[in-house]
């Protein structure tokens, strides 16, 4: 049984033991207080990746055959290098892949690391979770930001959520500081400062209820 960890970063930091394409066991997180939506921002990247390593270690529960690992980041991410981060801007620039691999094998850890973009990771984990791997298989996520990602994957930019979507002046709550994006309307952290008293799935909950001001 082939076995990997799949990572994913957003809000948190999300680890999952993975056999034969099917999640084993709890996953492993951080912070474990849902509340605490900001707590990767404010860790520079050395910190953050030694975090998610030690999640990593904590997922694998002393397993040795491990064949893979995979980390999912947003942003534009190519060849382990982190290009643009809008949501986590400590990020950028950095060689995340080789980072994360020298941190692993100084704890014993030989295995490959795959950077990749969440979105992507998302479309990947959909096609092997239901048996897709030959399709083509397109999504767009909702979360800190909007991710669109492609499986198999193809070199471009997928940064669907900075599309330009109004030429309000007021529109200015993406986390990349650019003006009308639709992140800046439907990502968590667009909706947190745009009501500040009430969550993203309050306002969901509120729209489909009705309310004016949400919908």
């Amino acid at each position: 049984m082939a076995k990997s960890i799949g990572v994913t970063l957003s809000e948190r930091i999300l680890a999952g033991l993975v056999v034969d394409h099917h999640l084993q066991g709890p996953l492993c997180c951080y912070p474990q207080n849902q509340e605490e939506v900001d707590a990767l921002v404010e860790l520079p990247t050395d910190s953050l990746v030694r975090t998610i390593a030690d999640e990593i270690v904590a997922c694998a529960a002393g397993a040795t055959d491990i064949a893979a690992i995979g980390v999912a980041l947003p942003g534009l991410i190519r060849n382990g290098v982190v290009e643009e981060a809008p949501n986590l801007p400590q990020l950028k620039g950095a060689r995340i892949g080789v980072l994360l691999t020298a941190e692993l094998v100084s704890r014993g850890f030989n295995t490959s690391v795959n950077i990749l973009n969440d979105a992507d990771g998302m479309a990947a984990g959909l096609a092997a979770r239901h048996g897709k791997l030959d399709h083509l298989i397109r999504v767009w996520t909702l979360g800190v930001g909007i991710g669109y990602g492609r499986y198999p994957f193809a070199p471009g930019v997928w940064e669907g959520g900075h599309t330009v979507v109004t030429l309000d002046e007021k529109e200015q709550y993406c986390g990349c500081g650019g003006r009308g994006h639709m992140e800046g309307i439907m990502g968590h952290r667009a909706m947190r400062l745009r009501f500040l008293d009430m969550e993203p799935d309050e306002v969901f909950a509120a729209a489909k209820a009705g309310d004016p001001r949400c919908l």
